[in-house]
């Protein structure tokens, strides 16, 4: 099996470390910024613990839809979430990229959650393919242009929903919609 170096993205975000981890760990503060934009949550589901998961999908604009899940495999607050993230279906198994067929079935992920002690915090994310072959390594190594970019739009749209998140925060009434950055009820 080939070996290939994991790509990193990292940003600092003006906001504590305890709300940037809780942004990522509860539900509610999920469905108001993970997603593209205009996207609608159809289904968010978390069992934050090892051995459990989030599962979660999305209605796009034009109707089509998108799943996706992490299993997680280590969690220490604030600091750290290490899972397995991938496409899914409805029911929570794992599918093949919906546009790249041999695009790894499942990313290693781990989050790294820093306290720089003013305020900010630095989130890291690293992605390495998880039992790849080949084809799927060689996939994932040509898009790192495409991942730096698809994580420079999460972590804006990240960043402009911790401008505006409340703790504690009041749980959504009926569907939830994004448009632009931050997730309306």
């Amino acid at each position: 099996m080939s070996t290939i170096a994991p790509f990193f993205a990292t940003c600092v975000l003006n906001a504590p470390q305890s709300l940037v981890f809780l942004a990522w760990t509860d539900v509610t503060h999920l469905k108001r910024w993970l997603g593209p934009v205009a996207s609608t949550v159809l289904k968010a589901e978390l069992d934050l613990r090892p051995g459990g998961s989030y599962h979660y999908g999305l209605q796009n604009p034009d109707g089509s839809t998108m799943w996706g899940k992490q299993v997680y495999l280590e969690i220490v607050p604030p600091q750290k979430l290490v899972y397995l993230q991938s496409f899914s279906d409805a029911s929570g198994g794992v599918t093949p990229h919906p546009l790249a067929p041999t695009w790894p079935l499942q990313m290693l992920s781990t989050a790294t959650f820093d306290d720089l002690g003013d305020g900010t915090t630095r989130l890291t994310i690293a992605w390495l393919p998880h039992e790849a072959d080949a084809a799927a390594i060689a996939t994932f190594d040509a898009a790192r242009a495409g991942m730096e970019q698809g994580f420079a739009g999460m972590f804006a749209t990240l960043e402009a929903y911790l401008a505006t998140a409340q703790i504690p925060l009041p749980p959504p009434q009926g569907p939830v919609y994004r448009s632009g950055p931050i997730l309306l009820q």
